[in-house]
């Protein structure tokens, strides 16, 4: 009957199995990992790689559509409602944000950021276009007059972008090199 060899070091005779996964071992491992185990079963994980910077962007995309959506149907209620025809598409604004940036996962740069924030504005400024084209009583248009359309447009633009500052978790600070 030939010698078991170790499964991770082949040159190694065996001295025993691993407790976890019952896979032949050799002394060093034996020693090395006692009951965790042998170096297979005990190394960590392989971490998964981060999505490709075209999915982040789709994904964010998605997002903000749906809640651009949601949002605009809600905001037909407060279309012509002096205060809140600013203050809904502002939370519409803040709302896609949320959606784009939580979609794309941690932002790996700049530049992911930039375009989610871009994402999330186009988003929420289309919601109040369709708050505008969905409002009861037959619609008001999109593109009317800007006294009209312009603050609430601005509202959910002024939105998107304040949800970095006041939602987003705060920035580390980095050690200073000595």
């Amino acid at each position: 009957m030939p010698a078991t060899r170790c499964a991770l070091h082949p040159a190694r005779l065996a001295v025993g199995s691993c407790p976890r996964c019952s896979r032949p071992r050799c002394g060093v491992d034996a020693a090395a990992y006692g009951e965790r185990g042998c170096g297979a079963c005990a190394a960590p994980a392989p971490a998964a790689p981060a999505a490709p910077y075209l999915e982040r962007v789709v994904r964010a995309g998605a997002a903000a559509y749906v809640v651009a959506l949601l949002g605009g149907w809600i905001a037909t209620q407060y279309v012509d409602v002096q205060l809140f025809s600013v203050v809904a598409p502002a939370l519409v604004g803040l709302a896609t944000g949320w959606a784009a940036a939580t979609a794309a996962g941690t932002p790996a740069g700049v530049r992911v950021r930039r375009v989610t924030l871009l994402i999330g504005a186009v988003a929420a400024v289309l919601s109040a276009g369709l708050a505008f084209r969905l409002e009861s009583g037959g619609g008001q248009d999109p593109v009317s007059a800007w006294h009209e359309v312009g603050p609430p447009y601005l509202a959910a633009i002024f939105g998107t972008l304040a949800w970095p500052v006041v939602f987003a978790p705060p920035k580390r600070k980095r050690p200073a090199d000595d």
